[in-house]
């Protein structure tokens, strides 16, 4: 594979496009310092793949788009192509393939293979394992060569990696030991889980067998307590139907009642309407009386303004005189003034003749001005001539001098050259002197950098300590978080299920809501699914609704005969219904002086649900009330006379009578509307509890990834302080250096003083011809001056002629600008004359308008004397139909007041005939209060039946225990005291035991399979540590083998050898480099000269090279440091090499370029813009 082309547009200082051909061997750029060669190394990095900006010498991506110069504009994309002759080494099937890669100012970034849209990721696979990278020995530079002198033996192994190709090793065993670092930590984890659930178990295994011994017991009192609920309802129902007898009676005698009081009240509102119709008959009569009234007062006003408008026309009549006396005024002295004006035009246009006149005498001497300044300039041109030629001469004697001088000038060189060179010495010895100071300067600088790394190292691992005490701390949160989120979570689905499944519903309730038969869509459900019950309500809602929670709503009395059939059919129990299209709500009772202390408001306004659904719960809570306390419930039921149904918060129950509810409740957790709201508050928790999980997750996180910022931080000091330790050592040895460098250059110095001295003595003869020839080129001068000045006079001769015909057209200019204005000032004069007489006719024509307005005025005073004749008139006959229209409101007025009275006698009657129904309601009330208690206590004893038991009265009835109440009793009493006993019971222990006990058992195998994924882990490591280890000793010894032969080379004799700094560990082991130049003893790197050392590093490239070949190989100004015999062997090198691999070179070496095959030239031809130029080496030879 072979490098053929480069094109590059806005790279850098590349404004234009540039394209560079590689031919096989050696192409060299070259060009002076800032040229930007350099920048060609760049793009062939920059196209491979090179992200980091740094490497590019650059701050910021757009660094590498051209930024503009003097008289340039900035480009907005900078483009680069490589072009590759492809002999199957890179696997597309194309003989020639282009990569290219694109950057626009706004950051977006393109890449293309064979102008087609890639991914850089698809770049990289490209030159995968063909030694080409923008990281790899493609393109080596001066850097590379810095990072291998100045890097420690430990930082020097990673190039050896990368040419033996383990580095991918190392990335996956850095991979490798992550994952088995998280996989120990999981395993902590799992195991640290695993004890908590053991601690779990005991205790809760406890309170499993508590709660199988309370659920026995429990079942044996419910047997007891149905018994005692059928006796109290079969007692109930007896007094309910003597009081529904008694009631029945009140009802038909309010019924007689509610006629009488219906036939008073027609009667009451035959007279009213009466009454209604007078009292129209009046306001439409005052309303036609208030019309004459306002007829009336208009015409008042109206005359009121005739009389005044006659009063006012006297005056306007004086105005009319006044102002006809002012425009005959006007009119006459503006014919005064049209005369004045016409005589000053006469004058004006005779001064214009008189001005013409002087004109034409002036203009005739303008012309003999111009004659006189044409042979002025003649002589100039003259004299100029004759300047020219005396110049000629005084130049050819400065020549002369000129050569002289420069003779004079090259001695002058030679010695300038030898005071340079003995100045460039001492510069050269204070150079080393400084140096010597700097090398000492920075050897106490590293000793003091030495001693803050070891302080900073210390700190860091006290952070290091606390920070792994904060992430343990961290992990046990986060353990106890897990646990209490997955008690939640189970006893939310617990609950769930029990409210889809309708647990706690009777068995006939359940059976209707689960129906899948046709009605079922006419069921809205039990009231308990239908309400939403603010939390500080529950309790109160829940005992005033008691057994009416498992009624069930329905749409219509179809719904609710279908449903009932549906349960005979099953033989599945009573449910009650409530049919929204036949119930009928009960008002509210109204409660005495105000609402009371304590009243939280009627039981149906404190509840939710949707409208249409609202009957059904008004039906049920509308006449209960809710109190706070049982001690304000007792005072407002007093207030009240027994007669309202009151339940407080918590939970006590007043009745209409009187009797009272209360105490605890012992199966609260069975509550349906405890239940939802228990469950709403599970999802609370849930949510809290998993945002402090994630909270505590991502603070687990930042510990872990504040501990690897800590590792990476000691692992760094450790390197600097290792750094420093060998910079001190070689600082020491760099000084004893430069002490005998700086002996060596004072002797230098003395040697060039002593022959400078010799050079000055024959300096003196050149001297004197020089002031010879200087004075032959003065005499020159002198007349040339003279000439000169003549000249001068001429021109200033020249100059006055012209000012003074200057001074002629200004004069002349000046009075045709006067003879303009003259004549402007005429023209106004004749249109002021045209305005003044159109103001004249204007004020004419006034004048006849203002006798017209006062002939107006008099036919207006006509009119006005009519008018009011004509008013006066209207005002009799309105006031007469005024006082008629008031004497029928008074007659209308009396027959109102008799009907009045007749009403109130009405009114008596009415209220009478109220009272005896008020009477039989409030007797009505009483027995429908009793009723209501009853009602209640029975739908209470059945719904409690129904809940706890799923059964109708009826059927507990069959169903109960046989015995009598007061032994049944007992029995509750002692099952009670053992159920006590056993204090608090965990109703879940059982489902929760079961379901801790299969989380053990699962963490114990997510143990195992951890501990087998650790065992693999470890394996895997251990395999790819064998095979780093064996592939890194084979291309070790490659290597040195290839070094060795390369510096014998370059060096031309002599030895270099690679050591391993600790053979026993090769994976960690350092690099050194130890050398014996020709007819020298053996130094490590450090201790060799610049030169030395760069041509060392320079045979452990090319080894490098060797080892692992690349098609082609940028090396950009890697000669620099070497001296010219070392820069002469590089090239012969080099075109060995060459032979072999493709090289791209950047140099400004002499010795380089003669080897290279094809040459381009890097140069400046506008400022900040970079041109290349192509030369082939064969052909300029």
């Amino acid at each position: 594979m072979q490098l053929k082309r480069l094109e590059a547009y806005g790279f850098k200082s590349f404004a234009d496009k540039i394209t560079i051909d590689f031919d096989q061997g050696i192409t060299a750029i070259v060009g002076p310092n800032g040229s930007g060669k350099s920048n060609i190394t760049d793009a062939i990095r920059w196209v491979l793949g090179e992200q980091n900006v740094r490497n590019l010498r650059g701050t910021k991506a757009e660094d590498i788009i051209f930024t503009g110069s003097a008289s340039r504009k900035a480009l907005g994309v900078a483009e680069v192509s490589l072009f590759f002759a492809n002999d199957g080494t890179l696997p597309v099937d194309f003989r020639e393939v282009v990569v290219t890669r694109r950057l626009y100012r706004n950051g977006d970034s393109e890449f293309y293979i064979n102008r087609s849209r890639c991914r850089l990721k698809d770049i990289y696979n490209l030159f995968a394992d063909t030694g080409i990278g923008h990281d790899g020995m493609s393109i080596i530079g001066q850097n590379r060569i810095d990072d291998i002198l100045n890097s420690r033996p430990e930082d020097r192994r990673a190039f050896f990696e990368e040419t033996a190709g383990i580095t991918k090793y190392r990335n996956r065993k850095r991979e490798s030991v992550r994952k088995l670092t998280d996989t120990e930590n999981n395993l902590v984890r799992v195991q640290d889980i695993i004890h908590e659930i053991e601690n779990q178990l005991e205790p809760l295994s406890r309170h499993a067998e508590k709660t199988r011994i309370y659920n026995g017991l429990n079942e044996e009192y419910l047997h007891c307590k149905l018994a005692k609920l059928s006796f109290d309802y079969r007692q109930e129902a007896a007094k309910r139907a003597d009081n529904e007898a008694k009631l029945a009676k009140f009802r038909d005698e309010l019924l007689a009642a509610d006629t009488n009081v219906q036939a008073l009240a027609a009667e009451k509102e035959k007279l009213h309407k009466s009454i209604i119709d007078l009292e129209q008959k009046m306001q439409a009569q005052a309303a036609k009386n208030e019309a004459l009234r306002q007829k009336m007062e208009e015409a008042a006003r109206e005359m009121a303004k005739l009389q005044e408008r006659q009063d006012q026309s006297d005056d306007l009549r004086s105005r009319i005189l006044e102002r006809r006396k002012n425009l005959s005024s006007e009119i006459a002295q503006m014919v005064a003034e049209i005369a004045k004006l016409t005589a000053d035009q006469h004058q004006q246009k005779q001064d214009l003749a008189l001005l013409d006149e002087l004109l034409t005498k002036e203009q005739a001497k303008q012309k003999k001005f111009s004659q006189m300044i044409r042979e002025q300039e003649q002589r100039e041109r003259e004299l100029e001539e004759a300047r020219a030629q005396q110049l000629e001469a005084w130049n050819a004697r400065k020549q002369e001098y000129a050569l002289a001088q420069r003779d004079l000038e090259n001695s002058e060189g030679d010695q300038e050259n030898r005071e340079d060179e003995l100045h460039q010495a001492k510069e050269k010895l204070a150079d080393l002197e400084d140096a010597q100071d700097m090398l000492q300067k920075k050897l106490q600088q590293t000793e003091a950098g030495l001693k803050a790394d070891e302080a900073k190292w210390q700190q860091s691992a006290a952070g290091r300590k606390q920070a792994e005490a904060e992430q343990a701390q961290i992990l046990r949160e986060l353990n106890q978080n897990s646990q209490q989120l997955h008690t939640a979570e189970n006893k939310l689905q617990f609950l769930t299920r029990m409210q889809q499944a309708y647990e706690g519903f009777g068995k006939a309730v359940k059976a209707v809501l689960k129906s899948q038969e046709s009605w079922r869509s006419g069921v809205a459900g039990a009231v308990a699914e239908l309400i939403d019950v603010p939390r500080d309500y529950v309790t109160a809602i829940e005992v005033a609704l008691g057994g009416n929670l498992q009624n069930v709503v329905t749409q219509d009395t179809d719904t609710a005969k279908a449903a009932i059939n549906f349960l005979k059919r099953e033989r599945q129990g009573r449910v009650t219904f409530l049919p929204l299209s036949t119930l009928v709500v009960r008002p509210s009772q109204s409660i005495k002086e105000g609402r009371g202390a304590g009243v939280i408001g009627w039981a149906n306004t404190l509840v939710q649900t949707e409208e249409r659904y609202q009957k059904a719960i008004d039906f049920l809570l509308a006449r209960t009330l809710v109190v706070d306390t049982l001690d304000n419930a007792l005072l407002i039921a007093r207030k009240h006379e027994q007669r309202l149904r009151i339940v407080t918060l918590s939970g006590e129950l007043l009745n209409p009578g009187g009797s009272l509810s209360g105490g605890s409740r012992q199966h609260a957790e069975a509550s349906f509307l405890n239940r939802s709201g228990e469950i709403e508050d599970l999802k609370g928790k849930i949510t809290s509890l998993q945002a402090d999980s994630q909270k505590l997750i991502a603070q687990r996180e930042e510990k872990t990834q504040q501990l690897q910022a800590l590792e990476r931080d000691l692992q760094q000091l450790q390197e600097s302080l290792q750094r420093q330790r060998i910079s001190r050592a070689e600082l020491e040895t760099n000084l004893q250096a430069a002490d005998q460098n700086r002996t060596e250059q004072q002797a230098r110095v003395a040697e060039i003083e002593e022959a400078l001295q010799t050079f000055q003595k024959s300096f003196a003869k050149m001297q004197e011809k020089k002031v010879l020839a200087k004075r032959a080129a003065a005499e020159a001068e002198g007349r040339y001056n003279e000439l000169d000045k003549e000249l001068e006079k001429a021109r200033e001769k020249l100059e006055d002629l012209v000012q003074d015909a200057e001074d002629l057209r200004r004069y002349i200019n000046d009075r045709e600008i006067k003879r303009a204005a003259l004549e402007q000032e005429i023209l106004g004069n004749t249109q002021f004359l045209q305005l003044r007489a159109r103001s004249k006719n204007a004020s004419e024509e006034a004048l006849k308008a203002n006798e017209q307005e006062e002939r107006d005025l008099d036919a207006s005073l006509v009119d006005s004397v009519d008018r009011l004749k004509v008013l006066d008139a209207q005002q009799h006959n309105w006031q007469d139909r005024y006082d008629e229209g008031q004497e029928l409101h008074d007659d209308i007025y009396k027959e109102r007041m008799d009907k009045l009275e007749a009403s109130q006698e009405a009114d008596k009657k009415a209220a009478a005939a109220s009272q005896q129904r008020n009477r039989l309601q409030d007797a009505i009330q009483s027995h429908e209060i009793t009723q209501n208690k009853l009602d209640m206590k029975l739908e209470a004893l059945q719904e409690t039946i129904l809940a706890e038991y799923g059964l109708t009265p009826e059927r507990a009835a069959k169903e109960a225990m046989e015995g009598e109440p007061a032994e049944i009793k007992a029995n509750m009493q002692q099952l009670e005291r053992k159920l006590k006993e056993l204090g608090p019971v965990n109703p879940n222990a059982l489902e929760e035991y079961e379901e801790l006990l299969k989380r053990h058992d699962f963490m114990e195998k997510q143990a195992g399979d951890l501990n087998t994924a650790k065992e693999d882990l470890e394996k895997i490591l251990a395999d790819m540590d064998e095979a780093m280890t064996r592939q890194f000793k084979e291309a070790f010894a490659q290597i040195q083998v290839y070094f060795g032969e390369i510096f014998v080379r370059l060096f031309g004799g002599g030895k270099a050898e690679l050591q391993l700094t600790d053979k026993d560990d090769v994976l960690n082991s350092g690099v050194d480099i130890l050398v014996t130049l020709p007819q020298k003893k053996r130094q490590n790197l450090s201790a060799l000269s610049g030169g030395e050392r760069a041509l060392t590093v320079i045979a452990l490239l090319f080894s490098f090279l060797r080892y692992r070949p690349s098609p082609f190989s940028v090396l950009d100004e890697i000669d620099a440091p070497l001296d010219e015999a070392n820069v002469v062997r590089f090239g012969s090198f080099l075109r060995e090499f060459a032979e072999n691999t493709q090289f791209i070179v950047v140099t400004h070496r002499k010795g380089t370029m003669e080897a290279v095959d094809t040459l381009y030239g890097v140069t400046i031809e506008d400022a900040g813009v970079s041109k290349i130029l192509s030369v082939k080496i064969d052909e300029v030879e």
